[in-house]
């Protein structure tokens, strides 16, 4: 049935009226839906504000607690650090403690060591661009000690624009003469070095005749690389 036939069979006025009904049934259908969709949209909103609410709260309790490892990784670094430069530092002294027992018991006790004339402790420090202060001792290691003496020729070796050259005490700026010794047990020797900028040092070398009075009792001769000698502060 067409709408043209139920408008005739009901009348202008029924029809009129069934229209009015339906457009108001759709109306109030209408708005029921708008209500149940608004609500599922409000619910919709509440969850989502809830779930960030607890995603804010893990995120603000796993923020703390990386805070709270990173710190703690930082404390156990500096403690680490601290340990580190602790064990470095003892055993620099134990270095240093070995050499000087090891240098007494080549003094006192020759036994333990080869006969002759020695020279320890080569240190070299940098004072200016042309200044070094040298420093040694030297010793006898002998078991039955007499007094001894000599001179000491002290030598740097090296290159100058790629040629080799030698300075050496005595007969150059490097020192104004050799170094005098006299001594039955041991002598420091502390003397200031003067070297060119433009000379690339390579090694320092020692020789003197050693004399037991005045009988020659042998030669003696060592070589020590500038880069072990060189030392970087003074003490």
């Amino acid at each position: 049935m067409t709408t043209d036939q139920l408008k005739e069979l009901l009348g202008n006025y029924k029809w009129t009226l069934m229209v009015a009904f339906i457009m108001f049934v759709m109306i109030g259908f209408g708005y029921k839906l708008a209500r149940i969709v608004d609500e599922g949209d409000s619910k919709k909103v509440q969850a989502q504000k809830e779930t960030i609410a607890i995603l804010s709260e893990e995120n603000n309790a796993l923020t703390t607690k990386v805070n709270q490892l990173e710190v703690a990784v930082e404390l156990a670094t500096l403690e680490s650090e601290n340990i580190a430069k602790t064990l470095s530092e003892q055993k620099k002294e134990l270095e240093a403690q070995q050499e000087l027992l090891s240098f007494y018991e080549r003094v006192m006790a020759p036994e333990k060591t080869d006969d002759g004339f020695a020279i320890e402790g080569v240190e070299v420090f940098k004072l200016s661009d042309t200044s070094y202060q040298l420093r040694l001792v030297l010793l006898q290691s002998k078991q039955r000690k007499a007094v001894i003496n000599g001179n000491i020729d002290i030598a740097i070796v090296g290159k100058r624009d790629g040629k080799p050259v030698r300075l050496e005490s005595g007969k150059s700026s490097l020192l104004d003469e050799d170094v005098k010794y006299r001594f039955r047990f041991f002598q420091a020797v502390n003397v200031t070095l003067t070297i060119e900028e433009d000379i690339d040092v390579e090694s320092i070398v020692f020789t003197t005749r050693v004399y037991q009075y005045k009988t020659r009792k042998g030669n003696y001769e060592v070589s020590v690389p500038w880069s072990e000698a060189l030392s970087v502060d003074v003490e």
